[in-house]
């Protein structure tokens, strides 16, 4: 039984057709209130119609998403925008395009900055209209591209910063800013795990994180090397433990104790 969740990263999908008046665009763009129907636009009454994908569902920033979908028919092309939510409730433009006139739409869109994206497809053919039209939200995973180290060998048995007890089959990382129980999502050669923040670090060779020993091993990380890492949202996660194929398990699958306070979902903090 794995004790980290896994699963492959979707690639691109190969050989997408692109409807008319696609268009590719850097992160950034015009902020809209939600249901605006353009910058400077009156806000407006927003119904949910038609459909919306993005392929893939993940990926790392700076690579393309490809958003496709239709609203309802126009009669002739017609502009929309994606937007993307940021903040209470305020929609920001990203990509201008044309539907065409069935309301059909594929919109290639370059990501500049990581995170859980909510998108949205509006049509924006009339921008003083009291209404608009918007496909429903779809989510899209950025993960940024960080330098990340191991460690282990020479702290096995001393309690990390968060409480934790290293050992060698501890899954969990050191961070230096995200709080103890933090899930983090990495992804590396194609495979993603998610584990716990559990300790403060790293201080040097320019590493953004340190996975412990397990975490590396289960990564099929060996040296300091570029990975995908996305902070995710939720409650904090309590650290598993992993065992090489073959190698004698040995200890207790899960948080392995701590002298600190318990988070949420059975994280620990440092002592008092």
């Amino acid at each position: 039984m794995r004790t980290a969740i896994r699963w492959a990263v979707p690639g691109l999908c190969a050989g997408f057709l692109a409807l008319p008046a696609a268009a590719a665009a850097a992160d950034g763009g015009t902020s809209v209130p939600a249901g605006a129907t353009g910058p400077g636009g009156t806000a407006a009454q927003v119904t949910v119609a038609g459909a919306l994908t993005v392929t893939p569902a993940s990926l790392l920033e700076h690579q393309v998403a490809v958003v496709s979908g239709s609203l309802p028919p126009g009669g002739s092309a017609h502009p929309v925008s994606l937007q993307v939510l940021q903040g209470r409730g305020t929609w920001v433009t990203l990509v201008n395009s044309l539907a065409s006139a069935n309301g059909s739409f594929a919109i290639s869109w370059r990501t500049a900055r990581s995170g859980q994206l909510t998108l949205r497809v509006v049509s924006s053919t009339i921008a003083a209209a009291s209404s608009v039209t918007a496909t429903p939200e779809v989510s899209l995973e950025v993960y940024g591209q960080v330098l990340a180290s191991w460690y282990g060998p020479g702290f096995y048995g001393r309690r990390t910063a968060c409480g934790e007890k290293l050992t060698r089959d501890i899954v969990g990382l050191a961070d230096r800013t995200l709080p103890c129980g933090t899930p983090v999502s990495l992804t590396y050669n194609g495979e993603t795990l998610i584990m716990p923040v559990i300790d403060r670090g790293p201080y040097a060779n320019g590493a953004t994180i340190d996975l412990t020993h397990a975490a590396a091993e289960e990564l099929g990380v060996t040296e300091t090397v570029s990975v995908g890492m996305l902070a995710l949202g939720g409650p904090p996660i309590a650290p598993t433990n992993w065992f090489a194929p073959g190698s004698s398990a040995t200890g207790v699958a899960g948080a392995t104790g701590a002298t600190g306070p318990t988070f949420a979902g059975g994280a620990t903090g440092p002592a008092a």
